[in-house]
């Protein structure tokens, strides 16, 4: 048996344990892939702390995203060395400094992933060159690293969920959160309860009476059509790839709805009228894409950001950042770095497989103004900074809502399922609004 058929049989059942989210997976990867791995990146690598930032990476994603192997259509070995020249690649980029910094003029970030060279096709060099190179056991630095990410995959699963229900990352999570998280998470489950049983079931009735046209589907239009009810209707009819670069302008929701229950009552409708469309933001301005360009452009030392400066500032007056609603208390340096290095860690994660639009709680929403252009609202705006900064080509938006007189225009006063299928067809013309 070859080398490569060896390390890729000794990879499946690691693998097989890492899709069913168990512990024991990311100790097999680290156990049978991590000698080949290093080998291969202390040939591009000099300093010790890049190679472990690269293999800690590498081996994480592995593990995250073992259900990606099969269907990649490569053997567990390479397509290793596949997420290894993701993650070495943009390590090389960083501390070549060859990505400008970004600009309202040039964009984002640079012109498209696809332009530098893509991982698919370094993959095979890399794990050619694995063969040919002597297996290289991890120093002590790296195994208790890579120990310690073990513990923290092993214990996750007896810690509290998000009030949301995600798991939190244990590195962060704080026991003093732990009865905010849990009565959060019960007032959330009550309410999402409510919305099933009765809500729901309202809004679903009311919903396929106006696609058959039945008495009261004017006033069912009127009122703005239930959101929930004509996704499931739509589906993935709804979702639109665009450019993310294009995709510069948003909205404020407290500025569009400023009165509380109108805002309450709009996340529940489809159909949006008023001049909610007319107070627009720059992305470019936005918190979100300042802190992920900043902490993009200090990558190799987030201590080094101005992120890390302001949390640490925070820190050391009292007030550390707290959320129990993410689940994480950063009251000390290694907790605001391991948080940093989250961050970037999913961007290094998109970097790889791309977006994915299934990632994270909720889609990544926009509305349809009243001139058939695409607005951001605040449903996914860290990922789309992440598309935006590392210039990926292509992402999936879904429409959340659109405003009511370009509703009328498109469907030209007819209703039920006609307006349905005039809406779809009308979605795929939508474009970005644009700067």
């Amino acid at each position: 048996m070859t080398v490569s058929a060896q390390l890729s049989q000794a990879l499946l059942p690691a693998l097989a344990s890492s899709r069913a989210g168990e512990a024991a997976g990311f100790q097999g990867l680290q156990r049978f892939a991590a000698p080949s791995l290093l080998a291969v990146t202390q040939c591009f690598l000099s300093e010790a702390r890049h190679v472990e930032d690269v293999i800690h990476d590498t081996l994480v994603m592995a593990w995250n995203n073992a259900h990606r192997q099969a269907a990649s259509g490569l053997s567990p070995a390479r397509w290793l060395c596949t997420l290894l020249a993701s993650r070495l690649h943009n390590q090389l980029v960083a501390l070549e400094g060859e990505l400008p910094p970004s600009s309202p003029a040039e964009g984002f970030g640079p012109p498209s992933l696809s332009d530098q060279i893509p991982a698919q096709r370094c993959g095979p060099a890399l794990w050619q060159l694995a063969q040919a190179l002597p297996p290289v056991s991890p120093g002590e630095a790296l195994s208790r690293r890579l120990t310690q990410r073990f513990h923290d995959v092993s214990r996750a699963p007896g810690l509290p969920l998000t009030p949301t229900g995600e798991a939190v990352h244990p590195p962060l999570y704080d026991q003093s959160l732990r009865g905010r998280m849990l009565t959060s998470r019960v007032a959330y489950q009550t309410k999402m309860a409510f919305q099933r049983t009765l809500g729901r079931p309202f809004e679903d009735y009311f919903f396929r009476r106006w696609q058959q046209r039945r008495e009261a589907c004017r006033m069912i239009e009127a009122h703005g059509l239930p959101r929930r009810s004509l996704e499931t209707a739509l589906g993935e009819r709804l979702d639109i790839e665009i450019d993310p670069r294009r995709l510069v302008r948003g909205f404020s929701y407290p500025e569009a709805f400023p009165d509380r229950l109108e805002r309450r009552k709009a996340s529940n409708l489809f159909l949006w009228e008023g001049d909610w469309d007319q107070p627009r933001h720059y992305l470019m301005d936005s918190g979100h894409v300042r802190f992920i360009q900043d902490i993009w452009r200090h990558r190799l030392a987030p201590e080094e950001s101005d992120t890390f400066q302001k949390l640490e500032a925070n820190r050391l007056s009292g007030n550390p950042m707290r959320s129990h609603h993410r689940g994480m208390l950063l009251d000390s340096r290694e907790r605001i770095l391991e948080y940093l290095r989250l961050y970037l860690f999913y961007m290094e994660d998109m970097a790889c497989f791309g977006f994915d639009a299934g990632a994270g709680k909720d889609r990544l929403g926009v509305a349809v103004d009243r001139r058939g252009q695409l607005i951001k609202i605040n449903k996914g705006l860290h990922r789309l900074a992440m598309a935006q900064v590392l210039g990926l080509p292509q992402i999936t938006v879904r429409v959340r809502s659109v405003h009511r007189a370009w509703w009328n225009e498109q469907t030209r006063d007819c209703g039920g399922r006609e307006a349905l299928e005039r809406l779809a067809a009308a979605l795929r013309r939508c474009a970005p609004a644009a700067e």
